[in-house]
Parts: structure tokens; sequence; C-alpha cells
């Protein structure tokens, strides 16, 4: 993304280009590996005065950030897809584990707060799971990713903590070995935090949906709001002094 009209604001201003690898002018300083990837696979670039021709660019000029949330809103419902697996894969070892492993005279899966932990996990996790299904049919339904903006949002603001709290879960029923390289549960934790920053971070995405949900409703005008008892009172004795009469 580049800007290619400064007289305006970067939001109308940017554009997006491909530029392939080898282009003169694009260096790759270093590649960073995150977390527990095997691979080193996101990289510092450099652009030294890059040249592409005009049909590089994606979109229309200043349309850098259509085009982005065009991408980045069915990415974020991929993003929620994998991670339902994700956490679907930290229940059912969380499940096994409390039916597998005797402390104390009996099965965890016997102990209370063991069980709290399992109902917990199913709870958010089949909540989470509607939900993403729910905007996947409204993007759908609407072909119009501007209309279904606070559903995604809502999505991608609540995969973090269902990851993070499901495996963690899992983790700690699972003892030391839980922490360990041995089992994937760190990762997944590590992972959540990724989640919570990629592609726009938690808050950002807890501010749009705010902002969206409040155009459905308007202020009110008067000292009182009609919810307020006495008013509402007032208001349907009015409303329907005719039957009461």
């Amino acid at each position: 993304m580049a800007i290619t009209d400064p007289e305006v604001s970067a939001y109308k201003g940017m554009s997006m280009f491909i530029v392939p690898a080898g282009t003169p002018g694009l260096n790759i300083i270093r590649n960073v590996g995150m977390a527990d990837e095997p691979a080193a696979t996101h990289a510092y670039l450099e652009f030294d005065s890059v040249r592409v021709p005009a049909n590089h660019m994606l979109g229309a000029p200043g349309e850098a950030f259509v085009v982005a949330q065009v991408r980045l809103g069915g990415g974020r419902v991929h993003h929620a897809m994998r991670t339902i697996g994700l956490a679907q894969k930290a229940l059912d070892a969380l499940c096994q584990r409390a039916l597998s492993r005797q402390t104390q005279g009996g099965l965890l899966a016997d102990k209370q707060m063991v069980q709290e932990k399992i109902a917990d996990s199913w709870l958010e996790l089949e909540q989470f799971r509607l939900l993403v299904m729910r905007t996947a049919w409204r993007i759908d339904k609407y072909q119009d990713y501007q209309k279904v903006r606070k559903d995604i949002a809502a999505v991608k603001a609540a995969m973090p903590k269902l990851l993070h709290d499901i495996a963690a879960r899992a983790l700690h029923v699972h003892g030391s070995i839980g922490t360990s390289t041995e089992m994937p549960f760190a990762g997944m934790i590590s992972r959540a935090f990724q989640m919570g920053l990629a592609d726009g971070p938690t808050e950002v995405h807890k501010v749009t949906v705010a902002r969206q949900l409040l155009r459905e409703y308007q202020p009110c005008e008067d000292l009182f709001p009609a919810y307020h008892r006495p008013t509402a009172a007032v208001a349907a004795q009015k409303k329907f002094r005719a039957q009461l009469s």
C-alpha cells in the first residue's frame, strides 16, 4: 500500500499494488518466525525506488482500504473457522484427559472444578460456532461485507479469548506435560495472542461493534427516557385509556 494522492486523507489517497518477488529495489531484510511456527514465514521488507507497471494496481487509485477490507472480511471468518477447529481439538484433549487421569482416589472427570472447565469450554465453543455460522450466512445472503461489518468484527473480537481460555484449561488439566512442547496447548495460547493482533487488534474490532450497534439507536431528547418506569406508565395509561375506562 502506498500513498498515490497526497492531497487527500490517507484513507482516500492510498492505493494497493502487487510487487513480485525479485523486483529491483525490493529487499528482504530478514525473516521472522511466530511463536511455535516451525519456519520463519514473515519478513521485514525494504522498498528502495521500486517501480511496477500501472496494471499491477489492485482496484482503482485510492481504493487500497476498500480492497483490503474485502480481503480481510473473508479472511477474518476463515480465521474463526480454523479457531473453532483448534478449540475443539483442545476441548477433546481436555475431556480425554479428564477421563484418563486418576488423582486423589478418583478420576479428574469426577472433580467438580474440572467438570466446570469442561462445561464452560463447551458452552463457549458452541456459542462461538453459532456466531460464526450466522456471520457466514449473512455474508452469503447480502454479498456485501459492509452490511456484515459488525458481525465480522464481533467474530474477530471473540476469537482470541475463546481459543486462549479453552487451551489454557486443557493445559492446566494436563499438568506439567501440558506446558511442554510435547503438547500443543502452549502454542495454541500463543496463537490466541496472534489472533488478537493479526488483521486488526481486538480493541479496534470492539470499537467497530459498538459504533455499528449504536447506529441502530436514537438518543432521547426528553428529561426521562421512555423506559423510565413512571414515564412508561403514563404513556401506557394514555395509550390504553379507552380500554381501561
